[in-house]
């Protein structure tokens, strides 16, 4: 059909623009500097194996009391990266596990308050939970050791890139969890009653068919979480004051564009951008491969998921354990909130005299400034901007990859589920040196052009169509699953009576397909508003003042930058951020008429 051919070249032709074409660029900058790039690269500051990487990893401090210092060892640049994160992804995905495990499987007093708990942290305040965490270890007033005093004569200090790893540990536990609760729940139930039925225990049906069965659910938390961490720039920004926290690849990027805003052009930076695409497309391509290889065992639909009665010592570990962890991955969010309502948060382990009047002044004081008014104005704008690209282009590739068969469907869907894989801070670099080149290559021909790109004049631009095409796989995902419960005979009906496709799709699609837009565009605008990546690289190029491009995630960056006062404002413009979310959220459910859940 002319139409799906159509779909299919669209959904190439914006794919190649706007994501393959910039980061083949950046192959182009990595090979016109090739000879710097190895003078540097192989530098132990990159790539370091020597047994003193290690020295400084755990040591005791003299101190009265003796403080007992966790940094983590010092591999260089590139190695760091890499066991942050996939530390990180081992130790979410082994208690994502064993979460999804008691909530799927387990019938208890509390179960929906651990299930909410659970799922908290998805709610992003971008910096402000790496500090509230940054407050909680300060070896000085750190609620962290003002709880330990009462039981240990002995200071803990975490910082440099062990504080990294568990900031990260805490932000990323409920993308693990909530993947793994969904293979856990679309496990046929019947296998485990044959289990049983056999002779096999609890422990044994575990270890025998569940585990083996949720695999995908697995490997899709491990990935995506090893993929979100070794992006994360957040957590080394907030622990920047400690030289290995900045000795990361995210970190490395960063400053680097930093640098060539201030014209120290490197193709060092290229190349390490290079690199953290490299590592993260990999792991997304072994995982993807992996799991569709494998054929799996999934729910029916018509029966429900094996559930058990915890016995005593089952119950003590949910209420001595599980909720004790949720209850501490939440804890940041919590500190965040709790710096908004409290007058101060500074030498003290807890926030002192916390008040609703303080939030009230705060908030207020956001929208009485206007450059604070000015962000939230563009991240709302840039949100709802980019949502509707996401779902006009999201629709055409779904369509196509659903309603075609062949390699060049099966390439494009591919494709577009691509950039969940590809980290925000490469889009950034590679989006700034491609707009760059071509403006500057236009300005003899067309002015007026070139400076209509121009990234330092229009970084709007360039943030839109970056949110949208990092963004794109979840509303992509959304239309084609709902595309795949809706029989092509219904379209072919609707031709036969004379109808083209375009009012197939106009008449039969998009009203059958309402539900799995709009919660595709939900996920897409949550996403898009919380940024991080994006928002404080390209996002800064034209500067503060009343036209800037900033978003509210770019004058979070800069507010906790600037000092002790700028770290409550800070936290304030985080908790409109997370009300612009809820608020979308609201509105999407309130339309559906149902509650919405989603998985990354």
């Amino acid at each position: 059909m002319r139409f799906i051919k159509l779909s299919t070249t669209l959904g190439y032709t914006y794919l190649g623009l706007f994501l393959v074409a910039p980061i083949v660029f950046i192959f182009w900058q990595v090979l016109a500097g090739i000879g710097e790039i190895y003078t540097s690269i192989t530098d132990p500051f990159y790539i370091n194996l020597s047994p003193d990487a290690f020295s400084n990893a755990i040591y005791i401090r003299p101190t009265d009391p003796p403080t007992l210092v966790i940094r983590g060892p010092d591999l260089g640049v590139i190695i760091n990266s890499l066991w942050v994160a996939l530390l990180v992804a081992a130790v979410d995905t082994t208690l994502g596990f064993a979460l999804a495990y008691v909530l799927a499987k387990y019938v208890f007093p509390g179960r929906t308050a651990l299930g909410l708990l659970a799922t908290l942290p998805l709610i992003v305040m971008p910096f402000a939970t790496a500090y509230v965490v940054r407050k909680f270890l300060d070896p000085r007033w750190g609620t962290l050791n003002w709880i330990l005093s009462a039981f240990l004569p002995l200071r803990i200090e975490i910082s440099g890139l062990a504080a990294v790893a568990i900031v990260q540990i805490l932000m990323f536990l409920p993308i693990a969890y909530l993947n793994i609760y969904a293979a856990l729940t679309r496990v046929d139930p019947t296998l485990e009653e044959v289990a049983a039925n056999l002779g096999a225990d609890e422990r044994r049906t575990i270890r025998d068919v569940v585990l083996p069965l949720s695999t995908p659910g697995l490997a899709a938390a491990f990935v995506l979480v090893f993929i979100f961490a070794i992006d994360d720039v957040a957590a080394p920004i907030i622990f920047q004051d400690d030289p290995a926290a900045r000795k990361l690849l995210s970190y490395q990027v960063y400053s680097k564009f930093l640098d060539q805003l201030r014209g120290q052009i490197s193709p060092t930076a290229a190349f390490l951008a290079l690199i953290l695409l490299t590592i993260s497309i990999t792991a997304f391509l072994a995982v993807r491969k992996y799991v569709g290889l494998r054929q799996y065992a999934m729910l029916i639909r018509q029966l429900r998921p094996r559930v058990y009665r915890p016995g005593p010592l089952g119950k003590a570990a949910i209420y001595l354990i599980a909720f004790p962890l949720v209850l501490t991955a939440a804890a940041p969010l919590i500190g965040a909130i709790a710096l908004v309502f409290a007058e101060r948060w500074t030498t003290t382990p807890l926030p002192e005299a916390p008040s609703l009047q303080n939030a009230a002044d705060r908030i207020a004081e956001v929208f009485q400034n206007s450059l604070f008014l000015r962000g939230v104005i563009n991240t709302v704008y840039y949100g709802v901007t980019a949502t509707l690209i996401m779902v006009g282009i999201g629709l055409l590739i779904a369509l196509a990859a659903a309603r075609s068969r062949g390699p060049a469907a099966d390439a494009l869907d591919a494709l577009a589920t691509m950039p969940i894989a590809i980290p925000g801070l490469v889009v950034a670099y590679a989006y700034f040196l491609t707009s760059l080149q071509l403006s500057t290559f236009l300005k003899p021909t067309a002015p007026a052009l070139a400076q209509a790109l121009d990234p330092l004049r229009h970084p709007e631009l360039y943030l839109i169509v970056g949110y949208s095409v990092r963004k794109l796989p979840f509303v992509v995902r959304s239309i084609y699953a709902g595309l795949q419960q809706i029989h092509p005979s219904m379209e072919e009906v609707a031709m036969n009576l004379g109808d083209g496709y375009f009012g197939v799709l106009r008449k039969i699609l998009v009203p059958l397909l309402k539900t799995n837009i709009l919660s595709g565009a939900l996920i897409g605008f949550v996403y898009v508003t919380s940024e991080v990546s994006l928002s404080i690289t390209l996002g800064v190029l034209k500067g503060v003042g009343q036209d800037t491009a900033m978003p509210i995630t770019a004058f979070m960056r800069e507010r906790f930058e600037s000092g002790l006062y700028g770290v409550q404002e800070a936290a304030t413009l985080g908790l409109i951020l997370v009300l612009i979310q809820v608020a979308a959220i609201t509105l999407t459910t309130r339309v559906l008429k149902t509650r919405y859940g989603f998985i990354l």
